[in-house]
């Protein structure tokens, strides 16, 4: 009866050590969830500096879409890999949040400029894509003038184009760009670290009209005849222009003649008259 019960317990502890066993090699050889980057961000003199980590030897990080909010408003959208930064451009008060595929969005970051940081732009910038090229808006909550902006595309790159400076209230401005261009608004000069304000790729709207053709010199509209000129100033047949200077004058001329001399005719006729007469009256 021992001997039994001895069986049985040996064989329970062997099974209990197998499921382990294969446990532990399951848990070995499953992949680990995806990742993304870790994430940290500081607070610099009238910017917002967002830095991202990952150990190039843990294969569970994967790149992920980004997008990048202030105050509601899409300030950025890339992807984010690796390890790197970005930078953008922020006043007090600024509302931040990362938001990345496949995960929560990150809490509202308030911005609050380091103490003695002083004279930074208090600027909102929102960005919409016109028919006829990128409309800027842009509020200066400040009470001075805003300078130094500048718009980058890669036709300007990396000089762009130096704003005028942005006076306090609103601003639109309008900047005709062609389809699928690139741009980046920037606290000026262009560096990797220089503040972003905006950034995106400017595209028509799909309801815009196409532009009318300019009509070439001597095409005509629908419906008006064409005509071909001829060398020395003769038209074609069914299309051809009166003739006018020295020619026309001796056609008419030698009209007038000609019906000069039928009346002369006419009138000889008439004076001198035909009389028939009988062989009686001879």
């Amino acid at each position: 009866m021992r001997v039994r019960q001895l069986i049985r317990r040996l064989t329970g502890v062997a099974g209990a050590i197998s499921v382990a066993a294969a446990g532990l090699v399951l848990g070995v050889g499953a992949p680990a969830a995806a990742a993304p980057p870790t994430l940290a961000v500081e607070m610099l003199c009238g910017a917002l500096d967002v830095r991202w980590t990952s150990d190039s030897l843990d294969d569970s990080v994967e790149p992920v879409g980004t997008v990048v909010l202030r105050n509601d408003v899409v300030v950025e959208e890339f992807t984010m890999a690796g390890s790197g930064f970005r930078r953008y451009g922020a006043a007090d008060g600024d509302l931040f949040v990362i938001r990345r595929a496949g995960e929560r969005d990150t809490p509202p970051v308030p911005f609050r400029a380091p103490d003695g940081c002083t004279g930074t732009p208090v600027l909102e910038v929102s960005a919409d894509n016109g028919c006829t090229g990128l409309e800027l808006t842009l509020t200066n909550r400040g009470t001075a003038a805003v300078d130094g902006l500048l718009l980058v595309t890669a036709d300007t790159f990396p000089a762009g184009e130096t704003l005028a400076p942005v006076p306090p209230g609103t601003t639109e401005l309008a900047f005709a760009l062609p389809d699928g261009t690139a741009y980046q608004l920037i606290t000026g000069p262009f560096a990797l670290d220089a503040p972003t304000w905006m950034t995106g790729t400017y595209a028509p709207p799909a309801d815009c009209e196409a532009p009318s053709p300019t009509p070439t010199p001597g095409a005509t509209m629908p419906g008006m005849p064409t005509v071909a000129a001829t060398p020395g100033g003769g038209g074609s047949a069914g299309g051809e222009l009166p003739v006018t200077g020295a020619a026309g004058v001796a056609y008419a001329v030698g009209g007038i003649v000609l019906v000069a001399a039928g009346l002369a005719l006419l009138a000889g006729v008439r004076r001198r008259r035909i009389r028939f007469v009988s062989g009686g009256d001879r």
